[in-house]
């Protein structure tokens, strides 16, 4: 995700290569980086976020390593920047406790369409946060898809849950698509191609009509015909919308436990 955004920020502009730099220990992706012309450096004890006049940090890493490496970056902090976190489940309360209470926390939950352009980003600021820096973390994440701001923290837990595992969720039905389509005797790359244009056309559909998914859903479906016959097995029960429910009530929670 993190390589996305930065592909995103190169392509508009938003910031040179000379006034990026990464952390990154990993030997094959400081490669890659370096190719695109970033500094990299492979320690925390390497940078001087003073002397390289460092104006913000992006933290990308896993949740499950995030205290260790916020601890790290506090050994080396001697000023106060912005901190934006593209981190899944940890509050900003989790990044008071380490950096201090005056520290500016910015929340965002890209997902993966973003090493595409066609992300969608939520932003959630502390009340420490400069307006100034607010507007450059939504262009930055606007260089990668859509943005939208959040109201409310506990909000992101959902919002990581929909959006940000999302694409999960939708390459699963296509997976599932593609497999029934071969099963019931198409070639796979037909199948393939029809099954992801048709998510294609109807995500174009669904964004710009005026429309509701429902009203949308409706028009497909003939009475008496092929697409009421499908929907009667995904409906029969409420199964294929109590599936859903739960799946997103369990992402949810999983949300709020990475936050403890």
């Amino acid at each position: 995700m993190g390589t996305a955004i930065l592909d995103g920020i190169l392509s508009k502009n938003i910031l040179s290569n000379n006034d990026i730099f990464v952390l990154e220990p990993n030997t094959n992706q400081s490669i890659l980086l370096k190719k695109k012309g970033i500094c990299v450096f492979k320690s925390i004890t390497k940078i001087n976020i003073k002397k390289l006049g460092i104006k913000a940090l992006l933290i990308a890493v896993k949740p499950q390593i995030l205290e260790e490496v916020a601890f790290e970056i506090k050994k080396y902090m001697d000023i106060k920047v912005p901190i934006i976190s593209i981190v899944a489940g940890k509050r900003i309360k989790f990044y008071k406790n380490i950096f201090g209470k005056e520290s500016s926390i910015i929340r965002v939950m890209p997902n993966t369409p973003a090493t595409y352009g066609k992300g969608i980003s939520a932003i959630y600021p502390c009340n420490k946060t400069k307006n100034s820096h607010f507007q450059k973390t939504i262009k930055i994440f606007s260089a990668v898809g859509k943005v939208i701001s959040v109201k409310k923290e506990n909000e992101m837990d959902i919002i990581t849950a929909i959006s940000g595992s999302g694409p999960a969720y939708v390459f699963l039905f296509i997976e599932t698509l593609i497999k029934s389509a071969i099963n019931n005797g198409l070639d796979k790359k037909t199948a393939k191609e029809l099954v992801v244009e048709t998510f294609l056309g109807s995500s174009h559909m669904a964004a710009i009509s005026n429309k509701s998914a429902e009203e949308l859903r409706i028009d497909v479906t003939s009475p008496g015909g092929v697409t009421e016959a499908a929907l009667k097995e995904f409906n029969e029960n409420n199964i294929f919308k109590n599936t859903i429910d739960k799946a997103i009530k369990s992402a949810v929670k999983k949300s709020i436990m990475l936050s403890h």
